[in-house]
């Protein structure tokens, strides 16, 4: 979705579109109705006083036709002006609220910069203890759910203004990961990984007002930009540590789900706790927990993996070019992680959760179903500070 201002444009054009359609349809159906009626009296009997009563029964249906036509473009006049009414003030409020939230932003934008890191600091204790296989794994799975759902009942009203088209920018913060492996080579290059983010930050501002921001101190946002440029500063390259296969190679699904009460999850959550630092508070806290993006060697069979349950995603590290539908890999496992699962590709070939995976050839052909958009909106990942 982009800004308030151009989304109402767009819905004042859409508008303005559907009435002239409906306009257009309306005048159809008159001219059909016409030709109907003169049709009726062409053949009908030519014998008075029969000729006399087809011809008054052709009038009468001259006329209803009229008057249903101006019925049907009073309507279509009416609705297009209670659409594009609605419209200006549903982004009118969807405007001032993202005045308010800029200016808020900035407020504790810079205080979380200055005390940021000590309440960082403090939770990265606590996410040292949670890093403890199987006890440590099944606390985090509670916190996690628990903040899910109260982010999912906190955010009631801002679902209900996004049914009817209020839907103010929200921001997810991401912290992106290059892993090494054994050797201490990178599995991926900043290339690749930075177009998967650019690929994410477009799609989840194009569809779901949502603005992708780097998880670190004094990231100012407004909801009056479009889309934001993402840049090789966002994400952390380890070139000095020694990877092993628990990171490198995660498993997804139910062995993944198994793999995160163990060694592996526990190793995921050191990562996040020492290099995605400043975000450790908003992860404990669940309010905005940024999601860690691991760029790994091999994950299972798939390009990536999200478990919802975690606050990290895997996606495979490449080299580029890579064909189009690779590139929405790190946007669909965002998407696991703020709410989504998968959705049958044969009736929804276009949606970002389809699978098996469409092969489309412009990776900006897919899309976030409405449904989604409210679901992501509502997720533990996403705030408006």
């Amino acid at each position: 979705m982009p800004t308030c201002l151009q989304w109402g444009e767009e819905r004042v054009e859409s508008c303005t579109s559907w009435a002239d359609q409906g306009h257009s349809e309306c005048t159809q159906w008159r001219d059909d109705g016409y030709s109907s009626c003169t049709a009726y009296e062409a053949d009908c009997c030519d014998w008075w006083p029969c000729s006399w009563a087809c011809k008054l029964v052709s009038w009468i249906c001259v006329a209803s036709v009229w008057v249903s036509s101006w019925v049907c473009i009073a309507a279509v006049w009416i609705a297009k002006w209670v659409c594009v009414g609605w419209t200006v003030v549903t982004t009118a409020i969807c405007v001032l609220w993202d005045v308010v939230t800029t200016i808020v932003n900035a407020v504790l934008v810079t205080l979380e910069g200055l005390i940021g890191w000590v309440l960082s600091l403090i939770a990265a204790v606590v996410e040292i203890i949670l890093s403890i296989p199987i006890i440590g794994a099944i606390l985090r799975w509670v916190i996690s759910l628990v903040t899910a759902v109260i982010n999912i009942v906190a955010s009631i009203v801002d679902i209900l203004a996004g049914l009817v088209g209020i839907r103010p920018e929200k921001i997810l913060r991401v912290c992106p990961v290059i892993l090494a492996d054994e050797f201490s080579r990178p599995v991926g290059n900043l290339a690749h990984a930075v177009d998967q983010l650019q690929v994410a930050a477009d799609m989840l501002k194009r569809d779901c007002n949502i603005r992708l921001v780097p998880s670190g101190p004094f990231q100012y946002s407004t909801g009056f930009n479009g889309a934001p440029q993402v840049t090789e500063g966002w994400i952390k390259v380890l070139s000095r540590e020694v990877g092993d296969p628990d990171t490198l190679d995660p498993s997804c699904n139910a062995e993944g789900f198994g793999n995160d009460l163990g060694k592996a999850g526990s190793k995921f959550n050191l990562l996040m706790t020492t290099h995605c630092f400043f975000g450790n508070w908003r992860r404990l806290t669940g309010y905005g927990a940024p999601v860690a993006v691991f760029f790994v060697r091999s994950v299972g069979g798939a390009e990536g993996c999200g478990l919802w349950i975690t606050d990290f995603v895997t996606v495979v590290g490449r080299t580029m070019p890579v064909q189009p539908d690779l590139r929405r890999i790190t946007t669909h496992e965002i998407g696991h992680a703020t709410n989504l699962w998968h959705v049958p590709v044969a009736s929804n070939g276009d949606n970002l959760m389809s699978v098996p995976r469409p092969m489309l050839p412009d990776v900006m052909q897919f899309r976030f179903y409405d449904w989604q958009v409210l679901l992501v909106r509502a997720s533990k990942h996403v705030s408006y500070f």
